[in-house]
């Protein structure tokens, strides 16, 4: 999967090189496009005792597809909305014995909407869950969708174009994700709210 996503972008960039860049004069208040990203991911909750929270890698890219409205051409000011499959993995372990570790894992379809401003946005995650594990057991526990809250998630950061013209703009992401609710849905004082840094890559192609 991530060899299909990485080849469509290098597609995308190879084909808007044909074409001029002389795209000044001209607006495009609408544009639709795809993006893939990696990140890392900590729970913020102080963990039940003899256990301490460390980073994690995701081991799933997220991918979605993203639109754009510019406001007018003299304002970098957009609204955007975007469809999303987010994966979340943070690690526990054992606090005198951290060769004693565990992952545990949520997965969510989810909608975001946001402004963005110049390169920096700000955006709000609803995330539908669709899987997750509990990774302390020996044999990984499946949680039900039930188990898991609807995500609410705020995401700050910044889109910074490395190439544009007249077709769209191929941008480097770097963005920030916290939970403003806990993971699951039983009530405890130990309720995992994961924040993230996400790092990757999005294509928007120009809509008139």
């Amino acid at each position: 999967m991530k060899t299909v996503i990485l080849s469509m972008f290098l597609a995308f960039f190879a084909v808007s090189q044909t074409f001029s860049a002389e795209f000044d004069e001209e607006f495009f208040p609408f544009q639709i496009g795809a993006y893939i990203t990696g990140k890392g991911c900590v729970n913020t909750v102080e963990p039940p005792q003899g256990v301490k929270n460390d980073f994690q890698l995701s081991k799933m890219p997220d991918i979605g597809v993203k639109f754009s409205y510019q406001f007018q051409p003299t304002s970098s000011s957009k609204v955007f909305a975007e469809l999303s499959y987010l994966s979340v993995y943070y690690k526990q372990k054992l606090y005198n014995n951290s060769s004693i570790n565990w992952v545990n894992e949520f997965h969510y379809f989810n909608l975001g909407i946001g402004f963005e401003f110049s390169s920096m946005f700000l955006s709000l995650n609803l995330g539908f869950p669709s899987s997750g594990k509990w990774g302390i057991y020996v044999v990984p526990l499946d949680l039900k969708t039930e188990e898991m809250n609807t995500m609410f998630q705020i995401r700050f950061g910044g889109a910074i174009p490395i190439f544009q013209n007249r077709i769209g703009s191929l941008n480097f992401l770097i963005f920030g994700d916290y939970f403003l609710v806990g993971a699951l849905t039983q009530e405890s004082n130990f309720n995992p709210r994961v924040a993230s840094l996400s790092i990757g890559l999005n294509y928007m192609f120009n809509i008139r």
